[in-house]
């Protein structure tokens, strides 16, 4: 039995002794390259004897508790700071790209907002009226449909690789519940009877908030949670892609 830590990037380089292995990860999260997966604390691995493993750092520092039996002697490897993983596997998917591509097309519809709420005061009813129900309906069918998906795909594999900090992206899911309220509150302020100086005010104050708040919670998407997927490995990478995927064409079909 061994109690083994490791700083960021290193690793123990592949071999394949006549030992099994039990890892216990204690801190930190890791990758393990026989199960081809990431593990966190509190997380198991076991590996048979004559399979090709590996374990290297993917976090700040790595805490495992293993056991091999029979007992490693002086030719396995210890671990070091430049091992080699050889490219053994087709390359991963993209779920990041994806990602990017959708949050690219949402913010292109974000400048409507904005020029909506400048020209209040100029429009007239109809043309007010038409204006304001398609932005709703981008709101409703675009953005509330966008963060549904992320909360049963995205935010779950980020909360795996942050689950031994915190349930971190339960932040984001708030977030997503208040811009689901303020889109409620512009779709009745939106049916209105009439558009009178208070509720265009209000409207005005609605879009702007909207705006504000949307284009924080991409910045927060794009700079804190999407970089993480980069750590995914090949097989939880194809699985989150493949996910994305199938809700993307759902939302089509609707």
């Amino acid at each position: 039995m061994l109690l083994v830590a490791l700083e960021s990037g290193e690793a123990f380089p592949l071999h394949a002794p006549g030992a099994d292995l039990l890892v216990v990860v204690a801190d930190g999260v890791g990758e393990i390259f026989a199960a081809d997966r990431l593990l966190q604390a509190g997380e198991v691995a076991v590996v048979p004897a004559g399979q090709t493993r590996g374990i290297r750092a993917r976090s700040a520092r790595l805490v495992l508790v293993t056991v091999v039996t029979p007992p490693p002697d002086e030719t396995d490897p210890a671990p070091t700071a430049s091992a080699q993983w050889p490219q053994v596997r087709e390359p991963a998917p993209d779920p990041v790209a994806l990602i990017r591509t959708e949050h690219a097309e949402l913010r292109s519809h974000l400048d409507d907002l904005r020029a909506l709420a400048d020209e209040l005061d100029v429009s007239d009813e109809s043309q007010l009226q038409e204006r304001l129900e398609r932005v709703v309906a981008f709101l409703r069918d675009g953005m509330l449909a966008h963060a549904r998906v992320e909360e049963t795909t995205v935010y779950p594999a980020a909360a795996k690789l942050l689950r031994f900090l915190g349930h971190a992206t339960r932040t984001m899911v708030i977030e997503h519940e208040l811009i689901a309220a303020r889109v409620a509150e512009l779709e009745g302020l939106t049916a209105a009877e009439r558009y009178d100086a208070p509720t265009r005010a209000e409207l005005r104050r609605s879009l702007i908030s909207l705006e504000a708040v949307l284009r924080g919670h991409f910045e927060k998407e794009e700079q804190v949670y999407v970089p993480l997927l980069e750590h995914l490995t090949p097989s939880e990478s194809e699985a989150l892609t493949a996910q994305l995927e199938r809700a993307a064409i759902r939302g089509h079909d609707h």
